[in-house]
């Protein structure tokens, strides 16, 4: 495939970037070397970022059902990387939010991340490095929550 084609179809650069995503996300995921799957790992994220959060809420985010949330929390909690919160105005409702070992294993596996991405960047020129950033851009816009397909 001839990569510098201006006309190239989006179905083609469609696949490409899905077979790049998946193996940048998935050699980054080895490299953080975070003891939880996966899915832990993006539900604590997530709690992270929005909490404190419902279970429902986080069963929205994750775009899964609220069995499936259920037990990645019971995980989650056994693990002591979340925890629950009482209401303090409704007792029947339960807020999640990260713990400090929680809190401890994101950031450790960011700085990990973090320095395995700086070495191969500075393995690379500085107008190859320009293009990713432009490119970190538009995944970023292309990943923004537009609906389902």
């Amino acid at each position: 495939m001839d990569r510098t084609r201006p006309d190239i179809r989006p179905a083609e650069l469609a696949a490409q970037l899905r077979v790049a995503v998946w193996r940048a996300a998935r050699r980054m995921r080895h490299v953080s070397d975070v003891e939880i799957t996966p899915t832990l790992h993006a539900a604590l994220r997530t709690v992270e970022r929005h909490g404190p959060v419902t279970a429902g809420q986080l069963a929205r985010f994750e775009h899964v059902q609220k069995p499936t949330i259920t037990r990645t929390i019971r995980e989650l909690v056994d693990r002591g990387l979340i925890e629950r919160l009482p209401d303090p105005i409704d007792g029947r409702v339960t807020w999640l939010q990260t713990t400090s070992a929680g809190t401890a294993l994101l950031h450790a596996a960011r700085r990990r991340t973090d320095v395995f991405l700086t070495q191969r960047l500075k393995a690379l020129e500085p107008d190859e490095r320009e293009t990713l950033r432009q490119a970190a851009e538009i995944l970023d816009r292309l990943a923004q929550d537009g609906g389902d397909p």
